[in-house]
C-alpha cells in the first residue's frame, strides 16, 4: 500500500515539474506615474491684493469668485488653488495670527508623514514668516504666513483638486515651490495710513 503512494507522490512532482516552463514567466509592469510636462517659467503676472502686491507666473489666474482682501489663486495646469487671506496685524494681534496659522498647519499632522519648515527672512522688503511643506497624504501640501510684523499678515494655503496622493503630486508641489520663492522675494506691502 505504501508503494502506491510513493508512485502517485513521484507521478504528481513529476508533472508539476514538467509544467513549470521557464520561457513563459511573465513579471508584472512596474508601477508608473503619469508624466507631467512643465512649462517654462513667465513671472511677469503682478497680482494684487488689500495692502500688498507680488509676482506670480502667467498661468497663475485669480478666480472671480474672490471677495475682500482674500485671494484664490488657480494654478491652472496643475488644477490646484492657492487660497491667501490677509488680516490686518491689529485685528486680534500678532502673537493670535502666528498661532493659529501654526495650528492650522500641524492639524493635517494627522495624514502628514512629516512637516518641514522653512523660514522667509526679506528684510528689503519687510518681510518675515515662515513655509511649511507637509510631506505626505494630506489635504494640503503645503502653507506659509507672511508678515512684516507691525501691520499685515498674509496666510497661504494649496490645495489640489485631486485626492490626495504624494507621491503623484510631489514633482507638481516642488515646480510651485518655486513660484511661492517668486511670491515671497517679490511680496510688497502697502503703506496703511491712518486717518
Amino acid at each position: 500500500m505504501m508503494k502506491w503512494h510513493k508512485i502517485l507522490f513521484f507521478i504528481g512532482m513529476t508533472i508539476i515539474f514538467i509544467g513549470c516552463d521557464t520561457e513563459d514567466i511573465t513579471y508584472p509592469k512596474p508601477l508608473s506615474g503619469m508624466k507631467i510636462s512643465f512649462q517654462e517659467k513667465d513671472f511677469s503676472n503682478q497680482i494684487q491684493g488689500c495692502n500688498f502686491e507680488f509676482l506670480s507666473p502667467t498661468y497663475a489666474v485669480i478666480d472671480s469668485a474672490t471677495q475682500g482682501c482674500n485671494l484664490n489663486i488657480n494654478y491652472i495646469p496643475f488644477d490646484a488653488t492657492l487660497f491667501l487671506t490677509y488680516i490686518p496685524v491689529d485685528t486680534g494681534g500678532l502673537m493670535n495670527h502666528l498661532e493659529y496659522s501654526r495650528k492650522l498647519v500641524y492639524e493635517h499632522s494627522i495624514q502628514a508623514d512629516g512637516i518641514e519648515e522653512k523660514t522667509i527672512v526679506n528684510p528689503a522688503h519687510h518681510v518675515y514668516g515662515t513655509a511649511y511643506k507637509l510631506i505626505g497624504n494630506s489635504a494640503s501640501n503645503y502653507q506659509f504666513y507672511l508678515t512684516d510684523s507691525l501691520n499685515h499678515f498674509l496666510r497661504g494655503a494649496l490645495y489640489f483638486n485631486a485626492k490626495p496622493n504624494y507621491d503623484s503630486l510631489k514633482p507638481s508641489i516642488d515646480y510651485l515651490m518655486v513660484d511661492f520663492d517668486t511670491l515671497f522675494n517679490s511680496l510688497e506691502w502697502s503703506t496703511i495710513t491712518e486717518e
